[in-house]
């Protein structure tokens, strides 16, 4: 759609900024709910379309586990992403803390964690999508809470695949995290599961 944001959600607060853009809280002035809303700049998407697959990707799917993407809009130069909002920061910033004040997570925490990301990767498996760079990075929580909901994000090097042909070659996602065979040029949609034993 193509309008300006104003004229459909009051802007918060800033929230954080990068290269890619900033992200803004606002509430939508016909529902009162809140949102965070990606500003991008459209000329500094370098990849459109790995941005346009994140984008078709996100719009797509439906799982408590995975950010939720509710709607886009655009003007001359900006992208406005409208979308849920986590406020509970990355898994790995939580692993770091928790690290610096020895206050590892349990084996039950662990469960509970690694639960809700296997049932995400589930559902993207099922619906053919190999998310291909699954990392603590890429994993929100909802809130502040130690037992807030797990959030999976990052869609940008994810892959279509079918069930006749499901091999693919490109070496992308993060070293630490990827399966040999990722490396070696030749995979499927299991290498998630590589990343998952990793995070583990």
């Amino acid at each position: 759609q193509t309008c300006a944001l104003p004229i459909y959600y009051n802007f918060i607060q800033e929230l954080g900024r990068g290269s890619f853009g900033h992200v803004i809280r606002v509430q939508n002035i016909n529902t009162g709910n809140i949102y965070a809303c990606k500003k991008l700049n459209k000329r500094q998407i370098a990849n459109k379309q790995r941005f346009k697959t994140e984008i078709d990707l996100l719009r797509a799917t439906d799982h408590p586990n995975i950010i939720r993407l509710y709607d886009i809009y655009e003007d001359n130069i900006f992208l406005y992403l409208i979308m849920e909002e986590c406020l509970g920061g990355e898994f790995f910033d939580r692993l770091a803390i928790r690290a610096k004040q020895l206050n590892m997570y349990t084996e039950k925490d662990a469960a509970r964690i690694f639960k809700q990301i296997l049932e995400a990767v589930n559902y993207l498996h099922a619906h053919g999508v190999c998310h291909r760079d699954l990392k603590p990075e890429n994993i929100l929580f909802s809130t502040v809470e130690d037992d807030s909901p797990l959030k999976l994000i990052d869609f940008g090097l994810s892959k279509v695949f079918n069930g006749d042909d499901n091999t693919m070659k490109g070496t992308v996602g993060t070293t630490f995290y990827m399966a040999p065979e990722v490396i070696r040029g030749k995979y499927n949609e299991k290498c998630d599961v590589w990343a998952c034993g990793i995070i583990l």
